[in-house]
C-alpha cells in the first residue's frame, strides 16, 4: 500500500515486556493506513469545495495516531492536495472532512451519533472499536494474530458515495451492516 514512503517518519514507542524491549507500532501503522486510504478510496467531486481545498482528516477522541499523522501531513500530500489534521471535541462538532477517525475511547453512543450525523455525506468513517463497521463505519481496525487488520463495510461506503479500490478490498475483511446500522 505504499507505506514504505512514510514508515521512517515517526519514532514508535517502546514498552518493556520482561527483559525484552517491545516496539509498539500499532499507532504509527494505523496512521500510515489512514494516510494510504486516501490513495485507495475515490471521493466524489462534491467532497471538495475546490481544487485548492486540502484533504482533511478529522479525529474524535484521543489517540496516539494523531501525532504520527500530523508528522505525515507536514510533508506529504494525498492526490495532490495538502493534508490538514483536525480534532473535533465531540461527534456533533464534526465539520466537513474526507476521513474521520473515531478513537476507541469515544463512547458507543457518540460513535453511533457520528455515524448517524454523517450517514450520507462524502466521508470515510474509520474506527477501532469492536463491531464498529457493522454499526455503520466504513473501515474498522482490529488486531488479529498480533497484526493490524481492517474490515470494510461496502454498503456503508456506498451510502457515503465512496468507491474503494479492489486492491484495498482484497486486503480487508468484508463485513455487512447490522439491521440497525443500515437504516
Amino acid at each position: 500500500m505504499g507505506c514504505c514512503l512514510v514508515l521512517g517518519l515517526s519514532q514508535p514507542g517502546f514498552a518493556q515486556s520482561g527483559d525484552e524491549a517491545v516496539i509498539n507500532r500499532e499507532y504509527p501503522l494505523k496512521a500510515l493506513f489512514l494516510y494510504n486510504f486516501g490513495s485507495y478510496v475515490e471521493w466524489p467531486p462534491t467532497a471538495f469545495a475546490g481544487d485548492s481545498q486540502p484533504f482533511v482528516i478529522g479525529f474524535v477522541g484521543s489517540s496516539p495516531v494523531e501525532s504520527t499523522l500530523r508528522e505525515i501531513a507536514a510533508t506529504k500530500k494525498i492526490n495532490g492536495r495538502t493534508i490538514t489534521v483536525e480534532r473535533f471535541a465531540f461527534a456533533d462538532a464534526v465539520k466537513p472532512c474526507q476521513i474521520l477517525f473515531i478513537a476507541r475511547d469515544v463512547s458507543l453512543q457518540n460513535q453511533e451519533q457520528a455515524v448517524d450525523q454523517l450517514r450520507h455525506q462524502d466521508v470515510l468513517i474509520v474506527g477501532e472499536s469492536q463491531g464498529f463497521a457493522q454499526r455503520g463505519a466504513v473501515v474498522n481496525f482490529f488486531i488479529e494474530a498480533n497484526r493490524i487488520r481492517f474490515e470494510i463495510n461496502v454498503d456503508a461506503a456506498a451510502q457515503h458515495h465512496l468507491r474503494i479500490s479492489s486492491k484495498l478490498l482484497a486486503l480487508a475483511k468484508i463485513v455487512e451492516s447490522t439491521d440497525a446500522a443500515s437504516r
